[in-house]
């Protein structure tokens, strides 16, 4: 949203307001036919409403972000205390800043080149927003990306070439530059097929697999922090949220309230919703949620408002639809002719695997994952198995449990009306049988007191009984 989206006066906001707060509660599906309605024939109405719902869907806005990433600029703008902006030309050490590649609220990454005269390289330079160099957590969690990416070194994953402070204090790293695309949009640009997409899939575990042996856990894993370069390769990027597993270093409740629930819901694991401790399991149930995405042209989770209790629910309690079902529905410029075919009941196994709701349930690590697709494209038997009826039912009934329960006693009743009816329904057998049975002896009995008598006998009942 720009301060063109509002107009000078208050009358502006006015106006947006009321159509804004009741699309905001409003499916997504039904937003376009309101707008037409509300916003009648005033085009620039409608486009300005329009541009703050999207703002308000895009996973990677400042509105997904938190509030410690966001506040200080803000603030600091707020009280006529901007920061000065960092000047394309500056030297940052030995790097030269040659373009603008991001912001956000913690840092900027700009393309840099080394200008020092000893040899020719390019980096991703990455260093604290001026302005907020005083905030400590900022500054905490800014120096442990740089330690945790020190610590890596995998072909797929970006590795960090240079580092240290500015003489304003503000810390800085340089990375590899990746020059490429994030993942999704690679795989729509080159309308690679299943088999192409499931092959950058392997690469992007194999890096997983690499940090995860490394104690670390990426937390915040999706297509925009994927690249793919123009040769096909995948570089995994952007570790600011990382966490190493065992250590207490960032677990003191300052930090963990200002970034350790900092995710993207489209890609977060129900762990993460609830604010529980995330392990290897949770980038596990991201990985399903990007291959989900991969497949279909469909995120996984799908939110018909962005609200908390909403994330929630379709997080924590939805299941996924099938891949396969989800493919027939998606995007048409992620589709081919050719699906249908590739997407197999065993590769709606592994997604589901991956996206299950109990970590427990899930794939144990990235490369049984990344087995299970080399199995798959073989044609080997998964490790993975769809899960059993019995473990359905029992979801299900976990899920709504309410009704489950109004509904067994409905049936016990009816079973018990059944019963006792089939029960007076025998008796009455039983006592129709008895008296035709009785029928049938006085019947005999006539007939052979009729038979004596014309011979000339006279019996006693007791005799003809």
């Amino acid at each position: 949203m720009t301060s063109q989206d509002v107009s000078g006066d208050a009358s502006g906001w006015k106006r947006i307001e009321p159509i804004l707060d009741h699309a905001l509660d409003l499916a997504v599906a039904d937003r376009a036919a309101y707008l037409d309605a509300a916003c009648g024939a005033d085009e620039l109405l409608r486009a300005r409403v329009q541009r703050m719902l999207d703002a308000g869907e895009d996973p990677d806005s400042p509105l997904e972000h938190s509030f410690a990433t966001v506040a200080g600029p803000l603030l600091a703008e707020i009280e006529n205390e901007g920061p000065v902006a960092i000047r394309l030309g500056e030297m940052i050490g030995p790097w030269r800043l040659v373009g603008e590649l991001g912001q956000g609220g913690m840092g900027e990454v700009f393309k840099a080149e080394r200008d020092d005269g000893q040899f020719a390289q390019t980096s991703a330079l990455k260093l604290v927003r001026r302005g907020r160099e005083h905030d400590p957590l900022l500054i905490r969690r800014f120096l442990e990306e740089r330690r945790i990416l020190a610590t890596l070194a995998h072909p797929h994953i970006a590795r960090l070439l240079d580092g240290g402070i500015t003489p304003e204090g503000l810390p800085w790293f340089a990375m590899e530059y990746v020059a490429g695309r994030p993942l999704d949009q690679y795989c729509d640009d080159r309308r690679l097929d299943v088999a192409g997409r499931l092959a950058l899939m392997e690469q992007v575990l194999e890096a997983v697999s690499y940090a995860h042996r490394n104690l670390l856990v990426h937390r915040d894993l999706k297509p925009s922090n994927i690249f793919v370069t123009d040769d096909g390769e995948v570089k995994l990027l952007d570790f600011g949220i990382a966490k190493l597993l065992g250590e207490e270093n960032l677990s003191d409740p300052s930090l963990t309230l200002a970034y350790g629930r900092i995710m993207t819901p489209e890609y977060a694991a129900p762990e993460q919703v609830r604010g529980e401790p995330v392990t290897t399991a949770t980038d596990i149930y991201s990985m399903g949620a990007v291959l989900y995405q991969l497949l279909t042209g469909e995120r996984a989770h799908r939110f018909e408002k962005r609200t908390p209790a909403e994330i929630e629910r379709v997080v924590c309690d939805t299941d996924p639809v099938r891949p396969s079902l989800a493919m027939r529905s998606g995007r048409a410029g992620a589709v081919t002719a050719a699906w249908p075919r590739a997407l197999s009941a065993d590769l709606d196994t592994i997604v589901l695997t991956a996206l299950q709701k109990d970590p427990s349930r899930r794939y144990a690590s990235a490369e049984a994952m990344l087995d299970d697709l080399r199995r798959l494209r073989t044609g080997r038997p998964l490790l993975a198995r769809p899960d059993s009826m019995g473990y359905r039912w029992g979801k299900f009934i976990g899920r709504h449990r309410a009704g489950v329960t109004a509904v067994g006693i409905v049936a016990l009743v009816l079973a018990g009306g059944v019963f006792a009816t089939a029960w007076q329904a025998r008796a009455a057998r039983l006592e129709t049988a008895r008296a035709d049975e009785v029928k049938e002896i006085r019947i005999e009995l006539l007939r052979q007191a009729e038979r004596n008598s014309t011979s000339g006998k006279d019996m006693t009942v007791r005799q003809l009984l």
